[in-house]
């Protein structure tokens, strides 16, 4: 069977958006880029994991196994994990100090999921993985 836009269906489990608390902090006067968890800070520490990194891992979503039915309104690719990298364009250095567009921090997906955008309630959405949607027989479906 074939999953289409507007098909009823029930799901087994579905990804959750995840907070996790890290992020890359760039200072732009020593050119330095640290990696900071913001679950680890306390009174004492600043919550910084690593000093000058240049690439670190972050999870985006997680999977929760519950049940459910909805209607299919769209399809993504979801990056569950991707990488945070820090790129430096020295080219772009012309003696006048740092450009913002030669220092930034770029994102790049490590593991995607193929989902159905799945609406179970008024303006509640799940974002559900293909392999665990059955589709649910319509009553008009006998045709």
């Amino acid at each position: 069977m074939e999953i289409k836009l507007f098909d009823m269906c029930s799901f087994i489990g579905f990804y959750k958006k995840v907070h996790d608390g890290r992020f890359i902090y760039l200072d732009k006067n020593t050119l330095t880029a640290n990696l900071i968890d913001t679950n680890l800070a306390d009174e004492e520490s600043d919550g910084v994991v690593e000093k000058d990194c240049d690439r670190a891992e972050k999870k985006y979503f997680e999977y929760v196994k519950a049940n459910g039915k909805g209607v299919i309104v769209g399809f993504i690719d979801l990056v569950i994990v991707g990488y945070l990298e820090v790129i430096y364009n020295d080219a772009c250095d012309v003696g006048v100090g740092i450009i913002p567009e030669s220092f930034y921090v770029a994102k790049s997906a490590k593991e995607t999921v193929k989902c159905a955008i799945v609406y179970y309630s008024n303006n509640k959405k799940h974002y559900v993985p293909l392999c665990d949607i059955k589709l649910l027989e319509s009553e008009d479906s006998n045709d």
